[in-house]
């Protein structure tokens, strides 16, 4: 019970809790079945780019992952780091950095694509395609709702 007398919500009316259930069986069956060594967003930055015939800037990467760019300069720098992106000036705009896909990262997006997209149809399995599309419609507009600068990035 609360201070002012009102009756505590259930864990039912916490949709927060479900998300993070849907979070943690995400995490479980990527661990299980695509990589302990990469992540989802790892891997979402690898698809991005290998979808990019002239590479990405980090704000667009930012974008297009929903990434603020903290979070994004560490992916890169990691995903460089091991061989799989690199990153130089673009060549029509010099002060725009440009990340590209290295035969090392499409050869590793090669062997997580596939059992990244079983995992992607097991987690929406019980939904049909438009009932996935329509989640996946609310959940980009809670996500872009959240304006919040003080915002905990996620972890690379």
């Amino acid at each position: 019970m609360q201070d002012d007398g009102q009756a505590l919500a259930t864990a039912e009316e916490f949709h927060s809790l479900a998300v993070r259930r849907l979070l943690s069986r995400h995490g479980r069956l990527w661990t299980q079945q695509v990589s302990t060594d990469h992540t989802s967003i790892q891997f979402g930055l690898l698809l991005c780019l290998a979808r990019s015939a002239g590479g990405l800037s980090q704000s667009e990467i930012a974008e297009q992952l929903a990434v603020d760019r903290a979070t994004l300069t560490e992916l890169v720098h990691r995903m460089s780091a091991q061989g799989h992106v690199t990153v130089s000036r673009d060549p029509r705009d010099g002060r725009r950095r440009v990340a590209t896909l290295t035969d090392s990262g499409r050869d590793l997006l090669r062997q997580l694509y596939r059992p990244a997209l079983e995992v992607n149809e097991r987690l929406f399995n019980p939904l049909t395609a438009e009932e996935t599309n329509q989640l996946t419609g609310l959940l980009r507009r809670v996500l872009a709702h959240d304006t919040d600068p003080a915002s905990v990035p996620e972890r690379p």
